[in-house]
């Protein structure tokens, strides 16, 4: 590793330590939500006035992050930033979230763990992640899907789904975006028939 590449992967880790200690800091009020995201978005983060992270989260690589119109992040989550963790509008991760995005090659048998390999993970727009759950490298969370507390997301999951369990399967489909209470109504008597 040269001099330079030696001091910037210095200044990277630090800058992260910084995000990370400012993100355990400062309250979770208007105040403290404000600073949370302009201390993201320095750290070369995208994330619009409109979205929040409360306390507690930590980044791997902020810069590695996209997050839409809308979103809201609760308390103690954890972003592994190897590959791009992109959110789009309106998506909702309750507590304790960890979304990872680094996997390892198969190694040899005296060392399994090979090189990293970052894959990226997408939240669609409108999607849930219930507290504890985990979602793993390469994976779409579908538009207005659910995936319920402690799943551990290791494929797709299809828009308008609930998925739960370790790993997580569908549990059911969801109502479709839009409909009114009407459409609503006979589309569950559709799924239960």
């Amino acid at each position: 590793m040269t001099v330079s590449a030696a001091v910037r992967s210095t200044a990277r880790r630090v800058v992260t330590h910084l995000v990370n200690s400012a993100s355990d800091v400062v309250g979770d009020d208007i105040l403290g939500r404000w600073v949370r995201r302009r201390v993201l978005c320095a750290a070369g983060a995208t994330i619009p006035a409109s979205s929040s992270f409360h306390g507690g989260t930590h980044f791997s690589r902020p810069a590695h992050l996209r997050v839409g119109e809308g979103c809201f992040v609760n308390r103690r989550c954890y972003f592994d930033l190897d590959g791009v963790v992109t959110l789009e509008d309106d998506v909702v991760i309750g507590h304790g979230v960890t979304i990872v995005t680094s996997t390892h090659e198969l190694g040899p048998s005296t060392r399994r763990a090979g090189a990293v390999t970052p894959r990226p993970v997408t939240v669609r727009r409108g999607a849930w992640l219930g507290a504890n759950a985990t979602v793993l490298p390469g994976v779409t969370v579908g538009a207005g899907a659910v995936v319920a507390a402690g799943a551990v997301v290791t494929d797709d999951v299809t828009p308008d789904t609930l998925v739960a369990g370790v790993p997580a399967r569908a549990v059911r489909r969801l109502a479709p975006p839009g409909a009114d209470a009407a459409a609503r109504a006979r589309w569950r008597e559709e799924q239960v028939g």
